[in-house]
């Protein structure tokens, strides 16, 4: 039977859900008014004690959605199912839907505070490092385009010259040309790693531990 209690706690819970769609929202809600109601947790106390708070409740929810999406998209994303900045964004929140649950854990704190530096330290460097390569590649067209330029001026003068400086302009546009993909390719592969370690921790500290989940996972 549902009391005012699991009304309470569900209609909060609803609040911190959002983040899902219309048809997963109401599935989960479903999904844990009936688990409460079937324990027979008939005061809030006993809800909170079984459960968690509905804040943190959802939190585990939602990261558990977001792992099993960022699951998903690695599986469909090659077939073009699933846009490669709409998974990016799904893979930025499930990393900060991770690190919330994290904090919500008291055993997991430590971690937690960790992975926050672990990763500030990352976003400084990947900042760094792609503000350097931006810097690099601009100063080596201008240098490239220059050479062209350069050379052109003096076909008058010395053919030779022209072509050393035109190839070596081309050289460089061309070494470009190749390093540009390469290095957005790794930047790429960079990022993917650290969603696989923090998908990898959500499951391992995170993800079905504590509280019934969809699944028959607790």
């Amino acid at each position: 039977m549902e009391t005012k209690a699991v009304e309470s706690y569900i209609n909060e819970f609803e609040v911190y859900l959002n983040q899902l769609d219309d048809d997963e929202r109401k599935d989960v809600l479903e999904f844990y008014r009936e688990f409460i109601i079937d324990a027979n947790l008939d005061t809030s106390d006993k809800i909170i004690n079984e459960l968690g708070t509905p804040k943190h409740l959802a939190r585990k929810v939602l990261t558990d959605y977001s792992i099993k999406m960022s699951e998903e998209n690695y599986q469909n994303v090659d077939d073009g199912n699933i846009p490669t900045e709409q998974k990016a964004k799904k893979n930025v929140r499930m990393i900060w839907l991770i690190i919330l649950g994290l904090f919500a854990t008291p055993i997991a704190i430590p971690v937690a505070i960790i992975l926050v530096l672990l990763l500030a330290s990352f976003v400084a460097m990947a900042v760094i490092c792609i503000l350097l390569f931006v810097f690099l590649v601009a100063l080596s067209v201008i240098l490239g385009v220059g050479a062209i330029f350069m050379g052109l001026a003096v076909v008058t003068q010395s053919v030779a010259t022209t072509l050393f400086y035109v190839g070596g302009g081309l050289l460089v546009l061309g070494v470009d040309f190749f390093l540009i993909p390469l290095i957005i390719a790794i930047f790429k592969w960079v990022f993917q790693l650290v969603v696989v370690f923090f998908r990898w921790v959500g499951k391992k500290l995170l993800y079905g531990r504590k509280t019934p989940s969809k699944g028959g996972q607790r």
